[in-house]
């Protein structure tokens, strides 16, 4: 674990404090589950964008990258150069 600092909004403390009185949980044990929570969601979006952008990638599309699942002739060489 490595350490930051960062600033936060006083209300947002408040909250926070009072969350850790009420839970007997640290405050910054609920920031860094908070962080943590709110990481694996931006995680997911950065994923679904980035597979957006290969598939809409124009270079991909003309390759045949970005299609997927069509058998090209990469999968076919045997059939193509061993036939008698």
């Amino acid at each position: 674990m490595n350490r930051y600092q960062v600033y936060l909004n006083p209300k947002s403390v408040d909250v926070l404090d009072h969350l850790a009185r009420l839970t007997n949980f640290s405050r910054s044990q609920i920031i860094r589950d908070v962080i943590d929570k709110m990481a694996k969601e931006y995680e997911k979006l950065l994923i679904k964008t980035e597979a957006s952008r290969m598939k809409n990638n124009p270079l991909l599309k003309m390759a045949g990258f970005a299609k997927g699942g069509k058998p090209g002739i990469s999968r076919n060489v045997n059939q193509i150069y061993l036939k008698d």
